[in-house]
């Protein structure tokens, strides 16, 4: 008798290799027992090793009841955000550094889950409260660091190396800033403007996840990665969409229109309703909901409005300090701020004119901190193009875009039905790529070819 299939998770973003679905758009087919995937395998969404994934436990509940550790306010390293930057960088310091003291100040409740879960969790059934893998207090037992919960950071005094916050004050030798990002809003008038719904984090999904009970549709506002993810997870759970993008194709800034096209037409398929080249400009409140008034002269009725349009990183509080911003806060290749031993990482860091709010380069980017913070400083963050898969089960889809798109262009490689290769070109040098449907599987080798040292 064979034995159960079973099911392994990906520690960095939690997505879950099930042995009896396999993961044919990676060349594995149902049936394909975790032991006997290549080890040159790759997580499909973020695109960690085979080594970062670990048997469900399916047994095991995350539960508040555990004792707190103690937080100490005299930090060899103070952490400001707990999202998966401030606790990849706790993790970082730690394999460094067994004996450093490490504090994590977070103004939320410290849950630890995986980010990206966040916008295919409707069509997998999974509720709010089946995201979060630990609490606060257990991840902080498994690192031997104390955190503060519901704590606000006020002000940061670089000069005495003190942070301020609405539970008392904190002492560093060394502080990470990860401060994360927030959602942006559309600008819209009108008087139901303010009740526009944006999901950055499991706090706000799970007000989504309230809000949704009982809607039949939901208008999505914004064209770009999440959103389109959003629009396919939403049809998934059996709600229709109305989706108003505002340029002419989807994910226009990272992906060709050619692959664009093919993606729109499985959408509409599915029954998304895709308007092209419109912008909310009014929102207000109806007998039934909302009425949206577009820049078109459209009107649509709505039950709830969800808005996916980009983050914004958050830099006030290294502002306040005097720690050089830009977009993002100003980092170098050891992840330094313009202030000695002030560090940022994540969606609120910006390297060479770049913010790069994807996993890969924070994983990159506190394994460089810890070895400047504690090692020897071998390990240098580089800006580099990221590989992106994107969440839309109706087309499969790998993009690597360029990280300046300027005066390059998209170039068909190779069509073959909605399997398509296209490499962006600048100057007949291939900056980015393209891939959809079996093409995908080529995606990891391609990277590689045009990156790797």
């Amino acid at each position: 008798m064979s034995q159960p299939y079973q099911k392994y998770i990906c520690r960095t973003c939690g997505l879950i290799y099930d042995e009896e679905l396999g993961d044919e758009d990676s060349g594995l087919a149902p049936g394909t027992r975790f032991e006997d995937i290549p080890d040159d395998w790759y997580c499909p969404l973020c695109l960690v090793s085979k080594d970062d994934f670990v048997l469900v436990d399916t047994t095991k509940k995350v539960s508040s009841d555990q004792p707190k550790r103690k937080v100490s306010n005299k930090a060899d390293v103070l952490i400001i955000g707990s999202g998966y930057a401030g606790w990849q960088a706790a993790e970082a310091i730690r394999k460094e550094n067994s004996d450093a003291v490490i504090t994590l100040l977070t103004a939320d409740d410290g849950m630890v889950y995986p980010k990206p879960a966040l916008s295919m969790a409707l069509s997998q059934n999974k509720t709010p409260d089946d995201l979060p893998e630990a609490t606060a207090n257990q991840k902080g037992a498994e690192l031997d660091l104390g955190v503060k919960v519901r704590t606000k950071v006020m002000s940061i005094n670089t000069q005495r190396k003190k942070v301020m916050t609405t539970t008392g004050s904190f002492s560093y030798k060394k502080l990470i800033l990860a401060t994360g990002a927030k959602a942006m809003a559309p600008k819209v008038e009108g008087d139901a403007a303010h009740e526009i719904v944006t999901i950055n984090d499991l706090t706000a999904y799970k007000k989504f996840y309230k809000a949704l009970k009982g809607v039949q549709k939901v208008t999505l506002i914004g064209g770009g990665l999440i959103a389109t993810e959003l629009a396919e997870d939403l049809r998934a759970f059996g709600v229709e969409v109305d989706m108003i993008v505002r340029g002419s194709h989807l994910m226009s800034q990272i992906m060709p229109e050619a692959i664009s096209h093919n993606l729109e037409a499985k959408l509409r398929e599915r029954g998304v309703n895709l308007i092209f080249n419109s912008e909310v400009k009014e929102m207000n409140k109806s007998e039934n909901g909302y009425v949206l008034k577009t820049d078109q002269g459209e009107t649509f009725d709505a039950q709830l409005v969800l808005a996916a349009i980009g983050i914004l990183p958050n830099i006030a509080l290294a502002k306040k300090a005097k720690v050089e911003t830009n977009l993002g806060i100003c980092i170098d290749a050891n992840c330094q701020t313009n202030v000695q031993d002030v560090y940022a990482v994540g969606d609120c860091a910006e390297a060479d004119g770049v913010v790069q709010a994807y996993l890969e380069p924070i994983r990159r980017q506190v394994k460089a901190l810890a070895s400047h913070a504690y090692g020897d400083s071998s390990e240098r963050f580089e800006v580099l193009p990221t590989l992106i898969k994107t969440k839309t089960p109706s087309l499969s889809i790998m993009l690597s875009p360029p990280l300046h798109a300027t005066h390059g262009q998209w170039e068909l490689n190779m069509n073959v039905g909605e399997n398509q290769r296209l490499h962006y070109t600048v100057d007949g040098e291939v900056s980015g790529f393209a891939l959809s449907g079996e093409f995908v599987t080529s995606a990891n080798k391609l990277y590689k070819e045009l990156y790797s040292a």
